[in-house]
């Protein structure tokens, strides 16, 4: 009970305070997001979500948590990202210098703390895949992408912040299936941190005029917790021997997964760089529906907690690792498939929109 009421809302509280106290600061000294180009949004926002959920997260690991050495490894990596991604707001960065950072973050994971895939597990009903010597570089890969598609979808308020709450979510709720107390109190400290900024992120009476933005602190970040404990959960290693199968990680976390790989599939056969920036993610196609922006989130974000929940409840059922596989990898090419076809399917819904009204 105290883990999952107290220990949240504390980080919540501290999360809270550390917003308010940030903002007039980032006002002074221009750590803000101002409207033009792709952004839209009205008046200069400060972009201190992500220092305001790194702070509670080390107030509240240092509070709550006895700090295994291989955890230094990720307040470590959580650490670096912030600053890096602080750095980005305030001067820019080049995408070259962004993935060095967050490659070096990957290595202080995988060989500082030791947290590395080891397995993907059962996909294909033959056998275990052990991945041997090449867990690292694909640990290395893992966490590139799942940083880049966290910092993708943070174009709507409440968006990529909510999305690694319902992670984060599940993430707590699987440790506490593994019996893994230490990962369980880190995942509630980062669902009460979330919820914390979530407060002055998403349109709600107690924001008022102190709206904050996630800003790259928070989406580098945050990404490469959810690698982390993804990795520690899915792997006996660190379990005691127990794990909760990698293909369930997939169903978690998939609407980031899902949105990530059909723009890259969109850019690349466009001719266009697969990391560029555009308007063509899940969240733009909707809000061009005309459907308004905090419904956008919360479509979004419920779906990517139902994708968690058949992926969790499928694996407790006992349905075999290459069923969820494969029902996964049907979701994501019916995901895939829509949006390739972005245009028709805006022309559709517009009309079904018109008949309605």
């Amino acid at each position: 009970m105290f883990d999952f009421f107290w220990v949240p809302l504390i980080a919540a509280l501290m999360s809270a305070v550390a917003v308010l106290m940030l903002r007039p600061l980032a006002l002074r000294g221009e750590l803000l997001d101002r409207p033009g180009g792709r952004k839209r949004h009205n008046g200069a926002v400060p972009l201190v979500g992500g220092i305001a959920i790194t702070l509670a997260i080390w107030a509240g690991s240092s509070a709550f948590v006895r700090i295994a050495d291989y955890h230094i490894a990720l307040l470590a990596g959580v650490t670096l990202l912030a600053i890096v991604g602080v750095i980005d707001d305030l001067r820019g960065m080049s995408p070259l210098a962004k993935m060095c950072a967050q490659l070096f973050a990957a290595i202080l994971m995988t060989s500082w703390g030791g947290v590395f895939l080891v397995s993907l597990g059962d996909l294909f009903g033959k056998r275990e895949i052990e991945l041997t010597n090449w867990g690292i570089p694909l640990t290395l890969f893992a966490v590139v992408t799942v940083v880049n598609a966290v910092n993708m979808m943070d174009g709507l308020d409440g968006l990529a912040g909510g999305l690694a709450l319902t992670i984060f979510g599940w993430l707590a709720y699987l440790s506490g299936e593994m019996g893994n107390g230490v990962a369980q109190r880190y995942c509630v400290i980062f669902v009460g941190a979330l919820v914390g900024f979530l407060v002055f992120n998403l349109p709600n009476p107690l924001r008022g005029k102190n709206r904050v933005f996630l800003g790259d602190a928070g989406s580098l970040m945050l990404g490469f917790a959810v690698v982390w404990f993804a990795v520690e959960l899915s792997q006996p290693e660190y379990n005691g021997g127990r794990n909760v199968p990698p293909v369930v990680m997939l169903w978690v976390s998939g609407v980031i997964l899902m949105d990530l790989l059909a723009v890259t599939v969109r850019r690349a056969m466009a001719g266009r760089n697969p990391l560029s920036a555009d308007r063509t993610h899940l969240h733009h196609v909707l809000v061009r529906l005309d459907i308004p922006p905090n419904i956008v989130v919360w479509i979004i974000l419920l779906n990517n907690a139902l994708l968690g929940a058949i992926g969790v409840c499928a694996w407790q059922q006992g349905v075999p690792e290459r069923w969820l596989f494969l029902a996964f990898l049907v979701v994501a090419g019916i995901h895939l498939t829509v949006m390739q076809s972005a245009a028709r399917f805006l022309r559709r819904g517009r009309r079904i929109l018109a008949r309605r009204r």
